[in-house]
């Protein structure tokens, strides 16, 4: 059985990104649970990854933590003036700035995972209870399992959910009429971006790919493409124009995350980046088709969509070392990436798994 401190204060920091965010969303649910009376407050890097829990009734209030490391500081601390009882690092958290928080919190209780490297460099050895993170699980029962050190029943198959409203709805339909797909028109939403790092232009399929591949998902499943353009990959859509030789519909979201996931709620299924957006769709109930080379699709793919991943056939991948080899985001590829290796084929044969998925969710229904 859980112990139930009554009025317990539980502090959830969100810093490494929406997919992350979403990730660590069905554990803030059982926390709350697990201990009814708790009163969860997420402190959230930006905007869009406290959108992920602001519409979650069990989270009591989301709060900013900030970008600069005063901001933080600033931010735990009146955190910390409100007396917390537990604070919880999602995965994965192998790196000093989480050793910081859980101290700057001064939380009663603090969980974290530990690690094969860093405990010295992290200073995790000298912060909270620990729980060893495990190779080859999802990052979703990563996190659900720290529970366990309150003594929670956890479910390892509940998935990261986003809550829509008719509002969010009406404007998603407004935003695919701009483009000119109707009403009734359910597009394919291709996402051929992701953020302008090292790691995430690794992650990112050639643009010359996108354009061989488009035309072949209108001929093959029918009706139109949407390209899809987050504020970090601003021209991408441009680049496979060139390529393509014709214009592309395309959907910049530079708004509320909640915009993102009602357009991909809209659309028959995804194809794209291993970002953010992917495991958005699956949150809305969109089948996601991922391209993965770096990272370790059995960690963070959307959860419940392993079977639509596409990786390149090569030994050395996955080659992210963070965080089981490293305590900073590393990897071992270098130009030119592995993940141009996947071809057009590929993808193609996962979206129809994807397009099947759909037909069978429909006639369930």
């Amino acid at each position: 059985m859980s112990e139930r401190p009554r009025n317990a204060l539980v502090v959830i920091p969100i810093v490494a990104g929406i997919g992350n965010a979403l990730m660590a969303q069905p554990m803030v649910r059982q926390v709350k649970r697990g201990w009814p009376d708790a009163r969860i407050i997420i402190t959230a890097r930006i905007g869009a990854m406290g959108e992920v829990f602001s519409r979650l009734s069990e989270a009591a209030e989301v709060r900013p933590l900030g970008k600069t490391s005063g901001e933080i500081l600033k931010n735990m601390w009146r955190v910390r003036r409100s007396k917390p009882y537990l604070f919880i690092a999602p995965f994965p958290s192998n790196r000093w700035q989480y050793s910081m928080l859980a101290m700057a919190s001064g939380a009663e209780r603090k969980l974290l995972h530990s690690y094969p490297v860093g405990s010295w460099r992290t200073m995790r050895c000298c912060v909270g209870e620990k729980i060893a993170a495990q190779r080859g699980i999802h990052d979703v029962v990563q996190n659900l399992r720290l529970l366990g050190m309150l003594g929670m029943n956890i479910d390892e198959q509940e998935a990261p959910k986003f809550e829509l409203t008719e509002s969010d709805r009406e404007r998603a339909i407004g935003m695919l009429q701009s483009v000119g797909i109707g009403h009734d028109e359910r597009p394919i939403a291709v996402h051929p971006g992701s953020a302008r790092t090292v790691l995430a232009e690794a992650k990112r399929w050639p643009p010359h790919l996108y354009a061989k591949l488009i035309p072949q998902l209108r001929e093959r499943f029918g009706g139109e493409v949407v390209v899809l353009e987050g504020p970090d990959e601003l021209g991408v859509a441009e680049e496979i124009e060139k390529h393509l030789g014709s214009k592309l519909k395309v959907i910049r979201l530079c708004g509320a995350l909640a915009d993102a996931a009602a357009v991909l709620e809209r659309c028959r299924f995804y194809v794209g980046s291993d970002s953010g957006l992917g495991h958005l769709a699956a949150a809305v109930g969109t089948a996601p088709v991922t391209i993965f080379a770096p990272a370790d699709p059995d960690r963070v793919c959307p959860f419940g969509y392993r079977h639509l991943v596409v990786r390149p056939s090569k030994s050395c991948s996955p080659c992210l070392l963070y965080p089981f080899a490293a305590t900073r985001p590393k990897i071992k590829c270098s130009s030119p990436a592995c993940v141009a290796e996947v071809s057009v084929q590929q993808v193609l044969e996962a979206a129809e798994k994807a397009a099947a998925n759909l037909i069978s969710s429909v006639q369930q229904a």
